[in-house]
């Protein structure tokens, strides 16, 4: 039986790297941001929170247009190069909703400019929580059983597990260790590329929840939000 893992604090990344850089993407930039506003209606843009963003160094790759929502926890910049969203804190209710917050922005661009085209979507997610029912150090004991000695008490183990191409995955990797954040818990970090021309964006949302449950799966975990059918 697989071991809930009950999470207390979750974070999650997206980064949709485009095949060529779009250079005239800020030709009109009030047009993209108008695109960007209607598509994201539903999570309640608010105007003082969209801007244009140059960088330290006012280079062309840092310039970007920014949009902050959810009371500064969802953070969508268009570059030249990519689509970069970054949600902290991500709520159990609000997956579906932040899932659709993703494909609204990216389809925003595909829509402002339909020649953009993607090469991958990459997703990160960070998941601090307990497990029910073992201790994380004993959990962790069975993936790291060779410890060197001879550098003080041995506190707990960690480790990266790196995976190649599979199916529409470029590579994935999964991150295990002690939670900085929360006492005897558990930091899990499951690390995604997709190869854009396998994932439509419309699928991004099922197909990242899938992997997540399959990648937890395969480490013996399961979390109660992604008991999906």
């Amino acid at each position: 039986m697989p071991t809930t893992l009950s999470v207390i604090k979750a974070d999650l990344s997206v980064e949709s790297v485009y095949v060529n850089p779009a250079f005239g993407l800020f030709r009109d930039t009030p047009a993209l941001l108008q695109h960007l506003f209607v598509r994201l209606q539903s999570h309640a843009p608010q105007l003082q929170n969209m801007k244009l963003e140059r960088g330290a160094d006012n280079s062309f790759g840092d310039l970007h247009v920014v949009c902050h929502l959810y009371a500064f926890r969802v953070g969508v910049r268009v570059y030249a190069e990519k689509v970069s969203v970054i949600c902290i804190n991500v709520l159990e209710d609000e997956v579906e909703r932040f899932s659709a917050l993703i494909v609204d922005a990216l389809s925003a661009v595909r829509e402002y400019q339909p020649a953009v085209a993607f090469r991958t979507h990459t997703m990160s997610v960070a998941l601090h929580g307990t497990l029910g029912g073992q201790s994380v150090k004993e959990y962790l004991a069975t993936f790291v059983r060779n410890v060197p000695s001879g550098l003080g008490p041995h506190t707990g183990n960690g480790g990266v597990m790196y995976y190649g191409p599979e199916d529409d995955r470029i590579l994935s990797t999964m991150t295990l260790d002690l939670s900085g954040m929360v006492s005897d818990g558990l930091f899990i970090r499951p690390h995604v590329v997709w190869d854009a021309n396998k994932v439509d964006i419309r699928n991004l949302p099922a197909r990242a929840t899938g992997f997540i449950r399959q990648a937890l799966g395969a480490f013996g975990l399961e979390v109660s939000a992604l008991r999906l059918s």
